[in-house]
């Protein structure tokens, strides 16, 4: 058993939906998990006490949210000694263009190399429409290319696009990652036998 830290900063829902996702399915394993939602600034004592990190944060308008940077430049010793995967949230992951994908994969890119982490794994995930949670302008544009690309959105207000199976499928590949890689000292004089 095995102690993941399942991290996330979400702005209309879905990242948070996917973190809790992620977290259901390790402890379904039997793995212990520690959820943390960034933006609520929830207590981050002993959160580098883990044997491998996931953080999840949305992408709006080609930007992650602060807090999830902050949160990365805390724990960047701890991201740097486990086993790590950045789990970016957008619509554009379930872009059927190419070069929508290569855009998201180049902001996630990015994001990383500027704070100074290298995750084992980078896995796109696919986001939602949730009108709710959206003002007037923001759900007019997100209908009108949603309109121009030929989705067809959800009477409910709400369309998701996430693939929860092929998320499972990467919890898994990322958990036997995890067991394959040898455990590093969490505490420096340790690190020196």
């Amino acid at each position: 058993m095995l102690r993941y830290l399942v991290a996330y900063a979400s702005r209309e829902g879905q990242t948070e939906k996917v973190a809790h996702h992620v977290a259901r399915r390790l402890e379904d394993d039997g793995q212990l998990v520690r959820l943390i939602d960034i933006k609520a600034h929830e207590t981050e004592a002993g959160a580098d006490e883990c044997d491998a990190m996931l953080i999840a944060g949305s992408i709006h308008l080609g930007q992650f949210d602060t807090d999830l940077a902050d949160f990365v430049m805390r724990h960047g010793e701890a991201l740097r000694r486990c086993p790590s995967a950045f789990l970016p949230v957008s619509l554009s992951a379930a872009s059927h263009e190419q070069s929508e994908r290569n855009a998201v994969d180049e902001i996630a890119r990015r994001f990383v190399a500027e704070h100074g982490w290298a995750p084992d794994v980078i896995y796109h995930v696919a986001g939602a429409i949730h009108d709710r949670e959206l003002n007037y302008v923001e759900r007019t544009v997100l209908h009108a290319i949603a309109e121009m690309k030929g989705v067809e959105r959800d009477s409910s207000g709400n369309t998701e696009f996430t693939d929860w199976s092929a998320l499972d499928e990467f919890v898994r590949s990322f958990e036997a990652l995890v067991q394959s890689k040898p455990r590093r000292s969490s505490t420096p004089a340790d690190s020196s036998v």
